[in-house]
């Protein structure tokens, strides 16, 4: 057995550059008493997992003073001095792909899109080279920062993208955007409750985006802003009902206070529109949002509400 225990812990160190973890070192040890696991197939179980590829690649990239990222017939580069483990899982589809299948579906050359949440970029470089035009919102300034410093290296994309940090929010002005982590993280919220981690941002509501960056043609929106679209959403009724962009939303109900209550916020809103699809653009029935029962705060999803039917 200690036999077994000194190998496993060889293999996690050497393959996946880290100490074992509980589970994983359960679960591994336990085939491999019961003779269901030899050396050699211990070692190709690590070699062809998607954690060992991603630890490669981003050695790989570490290598490298920029990244080239492709995402199906898109290519973009990227900042290779911060987050190469996150962009590794991108380029190995091990992020999000459904992501980029919803953008594919709904982005044209005849009409611009709104990225709220534009985080460091992964959406917006891909979003922009699909649609006419991208506005990249993002209020998290290490996070934004960083967005513009990826941007930057695709000199031909420069012009397609237009860059807000604000809050977008359900009124204009100051707001607080804390974070239970560190800024930059992707997780950061004005949901949270101010802290010793809290930051002053300026906010506006999507409707004085609209106005300000006098806004026409605009057929898809891209929400994810950590709950706060429980607030966004139901202010902007108006603009919804006479524009019926597409949205895709991921919604976050677990960080509400009264999260059956919001979810009813939201039926509202997609009530507006003719069909509900999951992030496998399956069709949903609506009702389906007043059903969710799971309100643990790593519950989140996506949905896309729409007026186009897709089968």
């Amino acid at each position: 057995m200690d036999n077994y225990e000194i190998l496993l812990t060889e293999y996690y160190r050497k393959y996946l550059n880290r100490e074992p973890d509980t589970e994983g070192f359960s679960h591994y040890l336990s085939l491999l008493e019961r003779g269901e696991l030899n050396e050699e197939k211990l070692k190709n179980e690590f070699i062809n997992s998607p954690e060992y590829k991603i630890v490669q690649l981003t050695l790989e990239y570490n290598q490298q003073s920029k990244i080239k990222i492709q995402k199906n017939d898109k290519i973009f580069f990227v900042n290779s001095s911060q987050l190469n483990h996150f962009w590794a899982q991108l380029q190995l589809n091990l992020w999000e792909s459904n992501t980029f299948k919803i953008f594919d579906t709904f982005l044209d050359s005849n009409h611009s899109y709104i990225d709220l949440g534009a985080w460091i970029g992964p959406t917006v470089l891909y979003g922009c080279q699909k649609a006419k035009f991208c506005y990249a919102i993002e209020p998290d300034p290490v996070a934004f920062k960083q967005l513009k410093n990826n941007v930057d290296l695709n000199p031909n994309l420069i012009s397609r993208i237009s860059f807000s940090n604000s809050c977008v929010m359900n009124s204009s002005g100051i707001t607080y955007l804390t974070t239970k982590g560190e800024f930059g993280d992707s997780c950061s919220s004005t949901t949270f409750k101010k802290s010793s981690k809290s930051i002053k941002v300026p906010s506006t509501t999507l409707q004085q985006f609209f106005l300000d960056n006098s806004i026409a043609d605009c057929n898809f929106i891209k929400i994810d802003i950590e709950g706060e679209e429980f607030s966004v959403l139901p202010n902007m009724s108006k603009l919804l009902e006479e524009e019926k962009p597409t949205l895709h939303i991921s919604l976050h109900p677990g960080l509400m206070e009264n999260p059956k209550e919001s979810m009813r916020q939201i039926y509202d809103v997609i009530c507006k529109y003719d069909f509900l699809y999951d992030n496998k653009l399956q069709e949903m029935e609506q009702d389906y949002i007043l059903d969710v029962n799971d309100f643990s705060v790593h519950n989140w999803f996506d949905i896309v509400v729409t007026m186009r039917q897709l089968y």
